[in-house]
């Protein structure tokens, strides 16, 4: 075999070494950002799907293409070229995990007649410093954290609400107002809709609808559901009819646009 055809072999060796272990570390960030910052449809439903392959698929590409490029076992800087190429990777990794936590769903937040999820990066760090309660202080690291919202009663307090609303921060991206979801339980009762107009909002998905009601493990007369507001795509909450208790997530419609 000629020499150029056995570094040709060299260099697809290595970079095909480099993308098994990038694919592996990026499995392991797949696992955490699937399992604990994006749930359920959270993932897709709220962008985290896209983030994901956007910021890994692009790190994991160009490690391995620039191995594939450098390699070459005659070279004295060999380890240095595979030493940079490491770094950069590692990087641009560090930069695209901080991105998707700062995306993460931080609150799912109950907001008067609907639900609303909350990102850790729509609240301000003073605003999570003015929270009265120490749980609402910080984002969570291990998944979106289900409150209440009072809304403010006092007019000044509603009326730079109305004002920040308006500058795209609303009642929920204030912990200040939040308060335990138990508080909240018969407002979402009263505002939770029958499945039947779900199956209206949603035509032809009704095997769909009856699979998620097999799985929740409720009889439709016992299950209502209300609207989210999610960012990327507005979903369907599943309650309790009996005590409000959130039971599912789904990629339905929720109400008519």
């Amino acid at each position: 075999m000629a020499k150029a055809d056995l570094r040709l072999r060299d260099r697809f060796r290595a970079g095909l070494l480099h993308l098994s272990l990038s694919a592996l570390v990026a499995a392991s960030i797949f696992a955490l950002v699937r399992a604990v910052w994006f749930p359920g449809v959270l993932f897709e439903g709220a962008g985290g799907r896209e983030l994901f392959f956007l910021i890994t698929g692009v790190d994991v590409a160009l490690g391995p293409l620039l191995t594939t490029l450098v390699f070459d076992r005659r070279k004295k800087a060999l380890m240095f070229d595979l030493a940079v190429i490491g770094a950069l990777q590692l990087s641009a990794l560090g930069y695209g995990v901080s991105v998707l936590a700062e995306a993460r769903p931080a609150f799912i937040a109950f907001t008067k007649d609907r639900f609303d999820l909350v990102r850790a990066n729509d609240v301000s760090d003073e605003a999570y410093a003015q929270a009265s309660d120490e749980r609402y202080r910080h984002a969570p690291l291990t998944g979106p954290f289900l409150v209440g919202v009072r809304l403010p009663t006092d007019p000044d307090e509603a009326f730079d609400i109305t004002m920040s609303a308006l500058a795209g921060r609303d009642v929920q991206d204030y912990p200040k107002y939040y308060i335990p979801y138990d508080t909240v339980r018969e407002a979402v009762k009263a505002h939770g809709q029958p499945i039947a107009e779900l199956r209206a909002l949603n035509p032809g998905r009704d095997r769909e609808i009856d699979g998620l009601l097999e799985g929740i493990g409720r009889a439709e007369s016992d299950v209502r559901f209300v609207p989210m507001r999610s960012g990327k795509s507005d979903l369907t909450v599943f309650v309790d009819a009996r005590d409000g208790s959130v039971l599912r997530m789904a990629l339905l419609r929720p109400w008519k646009y």
